[in-house]
């Protein structure tokens, strides 16, 4: 039952040995001293949901202290809460807590054979997590609500159990030279066995995250186990790892839920099973798509290397950060796409993360490469991501250019926030229309605001969030002097039944030019709205007190503070983080709404502006134009806007010229007079 070879166990010993792995070394002896000062005792009853050790208030994860089951504490506001479901959720994170434990502490102890009194004290505390996990597997105690149809037996989910099988795999693996005699029978009997038969009976029966997850658990038990077909079922069949890259990764390189924390959080399961693959000797062809999972991410990533949150994704995600909850930070990623694949992006990224920082990530003693060359930054421009239905559009240079992300594209499944033809901006420095992506799932805030309409900047209908639908880009063009996108999403059913949206990008380097058109069969409440980053600087004239705006979209959270006529409004302009952004309204003649709403974490606002049309067709038209503190506004304030039959001409005058754009309704059908005097 011999897991890893001997040649991968001697690279394993000869890169930890190396200088070049010092500071990863000591960043393990220092955690391991921790565990060995203190860890909680191994669970009597199983976890309950992580998503519920949230401040439902805040939005927060309550502070993990391993010492204390009964009182987790708010980070904002010092509140303390104990009961249900919050000690159940405390328990997700003490058999992380363990399980990385023992694997970490066997993967020391692995380092020297099992020799000398360091190795053998790792040992012996890894080794009693371990057995003790196994005498106590399937006779947990249930928490007080389990998971209905995809149940752990350690953990909440078998998705959870997955990872902490993982995890308890390698650590016998990693100890097996030094156990005892009938020690890996034991263990197959009272854990691997049961965990792999109770993973085949729960396995999400789906091209999803958790099933990747639960694919890689059975690999590796298969593997401990010697169990050639558990192996084909992990990897091949219709749930099998090669149909989770054929059919759920896009061409773009993106895991089709659309989120880049899902898309990572998928990631790591599918680097575990090859990982897993390799240790033992054996390969997998992934047909070139982990290197495209790898990549996609660092194409379409903010000029702070900051990645969007899209869809049900973690806010704080970043290249040199983490990127998702409960798998390596960016660094220990790369170091794994730069270790396997030798790309000289991935040791670019490298790069960024240690240019302050010492090299200290675990996946660097798994994976890493000796050196890390200087690298290849990746071309700084405009992008469309057909498949995953993105278009990225980029002015200037990486570091102080401007960033715009549009999505019409598939709904993202369960993971999905209703938000078609949204569109994120990132400018001079600023975050200023962010997606706000998610908290944990379990506080009210996540269903009633996160993930509904009016978070992110699109339209609404009757202030009701769109459907689920799927958008769609009709057209997509750059050049060096400006770039369009024209995208449209409908819906044949239900409350916005007969809708229609269509939205016009113009972009270029100094503002872009927002045509956000609704059609609907009859007359009803058309909303644009907008949350921004940034206080807004000056009042608007004739403010008026706003009522509350009503609808299931996620205006129940807005705190509106005016209601004034669009048409004596023509400009507004916001300031954060040194760099302002001006709107100005053209063809103004609605009302507009402004005030404040949760940012995230929630205890954070945003400013708020919606503009409304009573009407069965609205056309919202405006032009945005961030720039940099201590300099004056890129356009000035006169535009002129002509419909004509079948065709509209917009002209945007700008500090020593002017442009004009020609605009036919057929998509593409635009053309861009520039730089007029």
């Amino acid at each position: 039952m011999t897991l890893l070879t001997p040649e991968w166990s001697r690279d394993l010993r000869r890169r930890a040995s190396d200088p070049s792995f010092s500071a990863a070394r000591e960043a393990l002896d220092q955690r391991l001293a921790d565990y060995h000062r203190f860890l909680p005792q191994v669970p009597t009853h199983q976890a309950g949901y992580y998503h519920d050790f949230f401040c439902p208030e805040h939005a927060v994860q309550f502070v993990y202290d391993p010492r204390e089951p009964h009182r987790h504490l708010c980070p904002v506001c010092g509140t303390v809460y104990s009961g249900e479901p919050y000690d159940s959720a405390w328990r997700w994170s003490v058999n992380d807590m363990l399980s990385d434990a023992a694997l970490k502490l066997a993967f020391r102890s692995h380092l020297t054979g099992g020799q000398g009194e360091q190795a053998r004290a790792d040992r012996d505390l890894s080794s009693r997590i371990l057995f003790t996990y196994a005498e106590r597997y399937r006779h947990m105690e249930p928490p007080p609500l389990d998971h209905p149809n995809h149940p752990g037996i350690v953990a909440w989910s078998g998705l959870d159990e997955s990872v902490w099988l993982i995890r308890m795999c390698w650590t016998f693996a990693l100890l097996e030279e030094t156990l005892p005699e009938g020690a890996a029978g034991q263990l197959a009997q009272q854990m691997f066995r049961p965990g792999a038969e109770h993973i085949q009976r729960v396995r999400w029966p789906e091209i999803h995250n958790a099933t990747n997850w639960n694919n890689a658990a059975l690999a590796t038990l298969a593997l401990v186990l010697e169990d050639e077909d558990l192996l084909e079922v992990a990897l091949g069949g219709d749930l099998g790892l090669e149909p989770q890259l054929t059919q759920g990764v896009s061409q773009d390189g993106i895991w089709w839920e659309g989120s880049l924390s899902y898309h990572y959080y998928m990631l790591d399961a599918v680097v575990w099973t090859l990982r897993v693959l390799r240790a033992s000797g054996r390969s997998f062809d992934d047909g070139g798509i982990l290197k495209r999972m790898f990549l996609a991410p660092i194409l379409i990533s903010f000029p702070d290397l900051k990645l969007p949150a899209v869809n049900d994704c973690w806010y704080f995600i970043g290249l040199q950060q983490r990127v998702g909850h409960g798998i390596p930070e960016a660094d220990g990623f790369y170091e794994t796409a730069y270790g396997w694949l030798r790309d000289p992006v991935f040791a670019w990224v490298l790069q960024q993360n240690y240019e302050d920082r010492p090299r200290t990530c675990f996946e660097a003693l798994l994976d890493g490469a000796r050196e890390i060359p200087s690298g290849r930054e990746p071309e700084w421009k405009s992008l469309h991501m057909e498949d995953l239905g993105f278009a990225v559009l980029r002015g200037g240079d990486r570091k102080n250019g401007s960033h715009l992300i549009f999505k019409a594209g598939p709904d993202g499944g369960v993971h999905g926030h209703h938000d078609q033809l949204r569109i994120q901006l990132f400018a001079h420095g600023s975050p200023w229309l962010p997606d706000l992506g998610t908290p944990g799932y379990g506080i009210e805030l996540n269903d009633t605001w996160y993930q509904q309409t009016a978070s992110h900047a699109t339209g609404l209908v009757d202030g009701m969030s769109q459907p689920l639908a799927e958008g769609k880009i009709n057209y997509y063009y750059t050049d060096d002097r400006y770039s369009v996108c024209d995208a449209s999403v409908s819906w044949d059913e239900g409350v916005y039944a007969g809708v229609e949206m269509r939205r016009i990008l113009l972009w270029r380097d100094q503002y872009f030019v927002d045509l956000l058109q609704v059609s609907c069969p009859t007359v009803r409440n058309l909303d644009w709205a907008c949350q921004v980053r940034g206080t807004r600087i000056g009042e608007p004239v004739d403010l008026t007190p706003a009522p509350p705006l009503t609808g299931d979209g996620g205006y129940a959270h807005v705190r509106l503070e005016y209601q004034v006529p669009e048409s004596d409004n023509r400009r507004l302009c916001w300031r954060h983080q040194g760099g302002l952004l001006d709107l100005f309204l053209i063809d103004p003649s609605g009302q507009m709404f402004l005030g404040l709403a949760p940012s995230n974490p929630a205890s954070e606002t945003l400013s708020t502006c919606i503009r409304r049309r009573r009407s069965a067709d609205a056309t919202f038209l405006g032009v945005f134009a961030p720039y940099g503190a201590g300099r004056s506004s890129p356009l000035v304030t006169a535009f002129s806007w002509v419909e004509g039959d079948g065709s509209r001409n917009l002209w945007v005058v700008k500090d020593g010229g002017r442009d004009e754009w020609i605009l036919e309704n057929k998509p593409g059908d635009v053309w861009l007079m520039s730089d007029l005097r």
